[in-house]
């Protein structure tokens, strides 16, 4: 258990942990998905999400085009069919007391999140609900009181980073195809993941064959960590950019040397990767974003006026809260 942090820490926190979501590219082992093919529907230019407390921190997508929104602070997850676009209940507030990275699994037919308590009275944890009725399935507590910020499913297992301590986390099952009996262990410990700053690594995204990429919130830097033959980490790289990334949140990919990026203070950017070094993109401004998931030929944002949250910026909410589609 960690000593006591003030509230704005706690806050930082909760601004911060995004949702790294499944970037539907880890295509090893797919089966059919109980979903029914995403019918052709007008799509709104936004979704509200219900109540005035959301504060939607991830947004992750099913191959089906179903899109999963989590709450930061109530604990809450809807799900935004793509045959309505209209928000319902999929976990209810109070499961988890409050909801950072979520990932949709179409092979275990599971959304994974990080469970989060800013209190710290209730360890973190990362959980799957079932895709059928979101039902809990399975829970794995982060050792040694970390916070789980992002989640990727990436060749059949799960990573995780931690947001507190700087590290990278790995759960393993004994099946692809379930989620239950599996095991979560320290997968990397890279000096590189940790920074000046309260907060460490952040989103996490998986390019489809052997690199994940990770993002630290307080430092700006992007970084990648290749997976090698055996399942262990390689050493991390600091990948060069023209600027610092400022409060980089949510991040999937975009091609396998390609990322989409948001900035908690209003940039959607594509990274595009070279070796050591990447060039970054602009695509669009939104209202404090902390994820972005693509479905079909749009990019959904999800609003999450973290930095209101934090009291970092002291204008009114801007309400209801939604998510933001975004045709790049």
């Amino acid at each position: 258990m960690h000593p006591p942090i003030k509230i704005i820490s706690l806050l930082a926190i909760a601004a911060a942990l995004t949702g790294c979501a499944l970037d539907n590219d880890d295509t090893t082992a797919l089966r059919a998905t109980p979903e029914a093919p995403a019918a052709r529907v007008v799509q709104p230019a936004t979704v509200t999400l219900p109540g005035n407390n959301f504060f939607p921190e991830s947004i992750t997508s099913s191959l089906a085009g179903t899109l999963y929104v989590s709450s930061i602070t109530t604990g809450a997850i809807v799900r935004i069919p793509a045959v309505s676009r209209t928000a319902e209940p999929f976990v209810p507030a109070g499961v988890n007391l409050g909801t950072a990275g979520v990932a949709f699994d179409d092979v275990r037919q599971v959304l994974w999140a990080c469970a989060v308590d800013l209190t710290f009275a209730t360890p973190t944890a990362l959980r799957a609900f079932a895709a059928s009725d979101g039902s809990l399935v399975a829970s794995y507590t982060v050792p040694n009181g970390g916070v789980c910020g992002d989640v990727v499913v990436a060749r059949g297992d799960l990573y995780i980073t931690d947001t507190l301590l700087g590290l990278l986390f790995k759960l393993t099952t004994p099946s692809r195809t379930r989620a239950t009996a599996g095991t979560l262990a320290l997968w990397s410990a890279d000096p590189a993941f940790k920074g000046a700053g309260f907060l460490q690594i952040n989103g996490i995204a998986f390019d489809g064959h052997r690199t994940l990429y990770t993002t630290n919130y307080s430092t700006g830097q992007l970084l990648r960590v290749r997976i090698n033959a055996s399942g262990a980490a390689e050493p991390a790289t600091v990948i060069s950019t023209p600027r610092l990334f400022t409060t980089p949140d949510g991040i999937r990919i975009a091609a396998p040397a390609s990322l989409l990026v948001t900035e908690n203070t209003g940039a959607l950017s594509r990274v595009d990767i070279s070796g050591n070094a990447a060039t970054i993109t602009t695509l669009g401004t939104f209202d404090e974003p902390t994820s972005v998931v693509r479905a079909g030929r749009d990019l959904w944002v999800a609003e999450g006026q973290d930095l209101r949250l934090q009291g970092v910026v002291t204008t009114p909410l801007n309400l209801p809260f939604v998510v933001r589609r975004f045709t790049p």
